[in-house]
């Protein structure tokens, strides 16, 4: 399921903020594999970390096959992912549960699926237990590049011993006289 949710902040209207969302539930097998990265890249579109949040999204939902009770007959797993467009990407993976310890702050072995969410995610995090885990992490879209400066107007350096050239006083008569000329034009 595809939605646009709206969250708000006192004193704002929650229409200000849509953030499209997409829901799934899938079997607990392996094989899921293509479907999930064929709904995130329908959903992620031109999205400039959609690559690193399909590939960190299916390796945390191939752990839940893998290594929860998700694994067994009739089991599930969930994914959740929000773009906040512009600004960051939200997914987690739910599972059914397991004996894991969620201990995050240890780094996770290379080639597995939570080594590569540590690496890529900005922030991540888990909650839950035997009952199921919530694995979630958050992506950043890249900086957009400055417009570099334009160059700086640089002021001609005066030769030594320059000054303004002073003021001419100008009569009234020959001020009148101007004006005068401007007026007939």
């Amino acid at each position: 399921m595809i939605t646009t949710q709206c969250r708000s902040v006192p004193g704002v209207a929650s229409s200000v903020w849509p953030v499209r969302t997409l829901e799934r539930i899938y079997p607990g097998r392996l094989d899921q594999g293509q479907q999930v990265r064929a709904a995130l890249r329908s959903f992620l579109g031109d999205c400039p970390v959609a690559d690193e949040v399909i590939a960190c999204v299916w390796e945390l939902a191939a752990n839940a096959c893998l290594h929860s009770n998700s694994k067994l007959p009739g089991g599930q797993f969930a994914i959740t992912v929000h773009d906040f467009t512009g600004d960051y990407v939200y997914a987690e993976v739910r599972d059914q549960g397991s004996t894991w310890d969620a201990d995050l702050s240890q780094p996770a072995e290379r080639p597995h699926g939570l080594y590569l969410m540590q690496q890529l995610a900005t922030t991540y995090g888990a909650a839950g237990g035997r009952r199921g885990w919530i694995i979630w992490f958050t992506m950043n879209y890249p900086a957009v590049t400055p417009v570099p400066p334009l160059p700086s107007r640089q002021v001609p350096t005066r030769p030594p011993g320059w000054c303004p050239p002073q003021l001419a006083s100008i009569s009234p008569e020959t001020l009148r006289r101007i004006k005068a000329a401007l007026d007939r034009l």
